[in-house]
């Protein structure tokens, strides 16, 4: 079992003070923090029992470090909420059970501390006004109270074990890794190491993770959870990993660790937030996991407190669907929410409303819905575990319920039915323009870049059904075009416009665009011609007749009868030629018996 619980609560509440009791760390090692006598920093420690492991985050409670401990709740499975029972709920307090309550962060189990210092009647007060108080966040639940003190070690034993009977709260184990760094240093012998809390999925030694924030692969050369190199760890825990492959004045505080491939990184996201008189265009401090970054807030819609708004970044964020986030402001917490799209979404406001709706109702078949009305070429589901927490198997399940789609689930593309029909008239203007035209579903995909291989089989089977086109050997022409007769034709079409391009053909795929042919019945053509020995072909994309090439060879040879040599310089300014076919030219002459290369020139034997 693994667990982690963080402390919140008022400075000199006694949250440093209860977890050394319970686990004997000191928390304020930093030189400052002993100083001032307050968490400054972060302060990290676990307990064990057997092989259950409690991860203690001990976050600080002074009002100027209201963002350390934003980042430092965003990992909590649940929260040891402290209070002083000598003085009550104070202003962090309050600050810091409206953070725990816009992260999520339901499971609280109160310990109000300094009880020596108080009777009995205070602390059964006390008790009462923190549960009117935590009653009114709707996403807050004590679990139990516990009246405590460190000079009392049966009440620090209590609830020492009622911890050990919690449960992390449910995390997504077989996703997708993703670890926020909330602490980077270097150790001799070690190399770089960062530490941060693991979100979802799991990471091992020796795997390879992307930086998405520096742009850059890494690999985790050791993985250390509660104070022990392990071979991998999952969710809930806290993690040490030892980065190699990246300079450590490149890694920084609130970077993003994932796997390579499933974000994208956009300066504008959608999302819901509660906030009291949020004002349109307000700059902010937007708090994610470690990270923290200015904002400008744009609303879409507001109900009572709720707001629909987009936020806009002054550098890319690699955000995910239903990602909690604070806001902050003049350093004090005006509210947060959750990402509801998390990718540059170019919608009309009417349909982005209607769309960020959908989405915080989770009724995905709606929001596909939505996509696919707004988006007649079709629109991408491959990047489904960012833009909605689904991986591709549930995204084709789900796009299968909306009506009038076409699903491609090779390509995970969905179309509109409409986008078949399109494809359809785009073949039949083609084959009128050109009755000998050759083509397949992939000559259609290459010439109409948005629309899928499947897609354009679709509408090459129901053009077929119709009777409009036939198929032999794997590709399509006008129905009643008698393709033996078509591919002679075809031959000579191409002979034809290679002869006229001389010493500068044009390359084969700009021939089968003009002929409106597939390239497979093009690549068969010409390898017809040079099987003939009709067409001589002198490099991958280069090819041309047999004609043109002695053509070629007799101006190089005169080339050389009037200046002693020919090189790439003078065969350029006397014919008038790229260095490409030059250089072609060249090589070809290479091989006739009377010529020999004396350096980079040519010239005759003898």
């Amino acid at each position: 079992m693994s667990l982690i619980i963080g402390t919140a609560g008022h400075i000199d509440h006694g949250k440093t003070a209860l977890i050394k009791e319970l686990n004997g760390f000191e928390g304020d090692n930093l030189e400052e923090e002993k100083k001032r006598g307050i968490t400054i920093d972060l302060s990290f420690s676990n307990l064990s029992k057997n092989d259950e492991n409690i991860a203690f985050i001990d976050v600080p409670g002074h009002e100027n470090l209201i963002k350390t401990m934003i980042s430092g709740a965003y990992g909590f499975d649940a929260c040891l909420f402290v209070v002083a029972a000598n003085d009550g709920l104070m202003p962090q307090s309050l600050e810091h059970l409206e953070i725990l309550n816009l992260l999520c962060v339901k499971s609280i189990i109160v310990a109000l501390t300094k009880c020596d210092l108080v009777d009995e009647a205070t602390i059964n007060l006390r008790k009462k006004e923190i549960r009117d108080e935590i009653s009114k966040f709707k996403n807050l639940q004590i679990l139990e109270i516990f009246a405590v003190s460190i000079k009392d070690k049966a009440s620090i034993d209590e609830l020492r074990n009622y911890l050990f009977t919690l449960r992390a709260k449910k995390r997504d184990e077989e996703g997708v890794f993703r670890y926020y760094i909330d602490r980077v240093f270097s150790l001799k012998g070690i190399g770089n190491v960062v530490t941060g809390t693991v979100i979802e999925g799991s990471v091992s030694k020796n795997e390879k993770l992307f930086n998405y924030d520096a742009g850059k692969e890494v690999l985790v050369r050791s993985v250390q959870s509660h104070d022990k190199f392990v071979d991998s760890a999952g969710v809930s825990s806290r993690v040490a990993l030892n980065l190699t492959g990246i300079e450590l004045s490149e890694l920084k505080k609130g970077q993003l660790l994932s796997k390579k491939g499933f974000f994208r990184g956009f300066r504008e996201v959608d999302a819901v937030v509660t906030a009291k008189n949020l004002i349109h265009s307000q700059s902010v401090t937007f708090c994610v996991g470690a990270k923290n970054v200015p904002a400008k807030v744009l609303i879409l819609s507001q109900k009572d407190d709720s707001y629909f708004v987009s936020f806009k970044f002054q550098s890319d964020m690699f955000l995910k669907f239903d990602e909690a986030f604070v806001l902050i402001s003049d350093a004090r917490v005006i509210g947060g929410g959750r990402v509801l799209n998390p990718v540059l979404e170019p919608l009309k406001k009417a349909g982005k409303i209607l769309f960020l709706a959908s989405l915080l109702r989770r009724d995905f078949v709606e929001a596909f819905s939505i996509l696919k009305e707004a988006h007649k070429n079709g629109f991408g589901i491959i990047s489904s575990y960012q833009r909605f927490g689904l991986n591709h198997e549930e995204a084709v399940a789900i796009a299968k319920k909306v009506s009038n789609v076409f699903v491609d689930e090779k390509a995970l593309n969905i179309y509109d039915l409409s986008a078949v029909e399109r494809i359809k008239s785009a073949i039949k203007f083609m084959i009128e323009k050109n009755e000998f035209a050759v083509f397949s579903a992939q000559s259609i995909s290459l010439k109409l870049a948005w629309a899928s291989q499947n897609l354009a089989q679709k509408a090459l089977d129901e053009l077929e059904s119709a009777n409009l086109i036939a198929k032999d050997s794997g590709v399509y022409t006008k129905k009643g075009v008698d393709l033996s007769k078509l591919k002679v034709r075809l031959e000579e079409k191409i002979y034809e416009i290679l002869e006229s391009g001389k010493l500068a053909p044009t390359a084969p795929y700009n021939i089968y665009d003009d002929l409106e042919i597939d390239r497979v019945s093009g690549d068969n053509a010409l390898k017809k011609l040079t099987a003939m020995g009709r067409v001589i072909r002198l490099e991958h994309n280069l090819f041309i007749t047999r004609n043109s090439l002695k053509m070629a060879l007799d101006k190089l040879r005169g080339i050389i009868k009037n200046q002693g040599f020919v090189n790439v310089t003078n065969a350029k300014d006397a014919l008038n030629l790229s260095r490409k076919y030059v250089i072609a030219y060249l090589e070809q002459l290479d091989l006739e018996s009377d010529i020999m290369k004396q350096g980079n020139d040519r010239v005759f034997r003898g």
